[in-house]
Parts: structure tokens; C-alpha cells; sequence
């Protein structure tokens, strides 16, 4: 059996793995955290756009985080 080695990215946070599902992109594992079993985290195929679709998921909760810190 020919086992072909492709490039994943890994997302421990369930809203961002649903938002970037619900962009279509398809999650190919679902795997215990390493450090925390009782969280999972997302494994999804590193395919063309993900990671701009990653970043910018991630920036938004990050100033959404902020805000919420500084009381805005």
C-alpha cells in the first residue's frame, strides 16, 4: 500500500476549526491534545489558502480577546 505523506496543520481551538469547516475546509483528524486529553485538536490538510484562512481566524479572535480585555 503506497502511503503518500501530505502536509497538515493542527488547531486546537473548536471555533476556529468550525469556522474554517464552515469555509470548506474539511477536517481529516481529530486527535486528544497532547498536554490536555480532555481537548481535542483539528488536523486539516494544509492545502492552498488554509493558512491565510488560519491567520486571519486567528488575528480575529486575538483583537476580539483584546477588546474584550480593555473593556470595549
Amino acid at each position: 500500500m503506497n502511503k503518500t505523506n501530505i502536509a497538515t496543520k493542527a488547531v486546537k481551538s473548536r471555533r476556529i476549526a468550525w469556522l474554517l469547516r464552515k469555509e470548506g475546509y474539511k477536517i481529516i483528524s481529530v486527535e486528544p491534545n497532547r498536554h490536555n486529553p480532555q481537548f481535542d485538536v483539528y488536523i486539516f490538510e494544509d492545502v492552498p489558502g488554509f493558512s491565510e484562512a488560519l491567520t486571519k481566524y486567528i488575528n480575529e479572535q486575538e483583537k476580539h480577546r483584546k477588546e474584550k480585555a480593555n473593556g470595549l
